[in-house]
């Protein structure tokens, strides 16, 4: 009896464990494909940059981008060169409405910026200052915007 009640117990505790492992990875992946801020956007793409994956950046552009609009040279000038050990995640500014409009099919909101923070000119030669890309909401979710209009 007691050898059945452990059985149980081990069947009971395997089942709350496949539960919550599953509830986790689905957790999970719901998060990595949420970019409700800025810096969710960011750490995301650290993400790609990081696998040097241009299929892990390629979500993460605006919806509204025509897709014979988006270059494979910029999606993979994204994710290339790897990243130093120390770097930091800024948002700034972009200029006049008007001035971009007449640049890009979607109008981007801010600039988004991993800045570098090397110690080395090894390092600063190997990663360079950083990459900035701009970037604008859809859907209450933040896109990259690289779709710069033709002529």
């Amino acid at each position: 009896m007691a050898g059945a009640q452990s059985l149980g117990k081990a069947m009971g505790l395997k089942r709350v464990g496949l539960i919550l492992g599953l509830s986790i990875a689905c957790f999970s992946q719901g998060a990595s494909a949420s970019q409700q801020t800025p810096e969710e956007l960011a750490r995301l793409w650290v993400e790609a940059i990081k696998a040097n994956s241009t299929a892990e950046i390629r979500p993460l552009i605006h919806p509204a981008c025509p897709q014979n609009s988006i270059s494979p040279e910029i999606l993979a000038r994204m994710v290339q060169g790897g990243l130093p050990e120390r770097y930091e995640i800024e948002t700034s500014a972009l200029g006049p409405r008007a001035e971009l409009e007449k640049v890009y099919e979607v109008v981007p909101e801010y600039q988004l910026n991993i800045k570098y923070l090397t110690n080395t000119p090894e390092e600063k030669a190997r990663y360079g200052l950083g990459k900035g890309f701009p970037i604008a909401k859809a859907s209450g979710e933040w896109f990259f915007v690289i779709c710069t209009k033709s002529g």
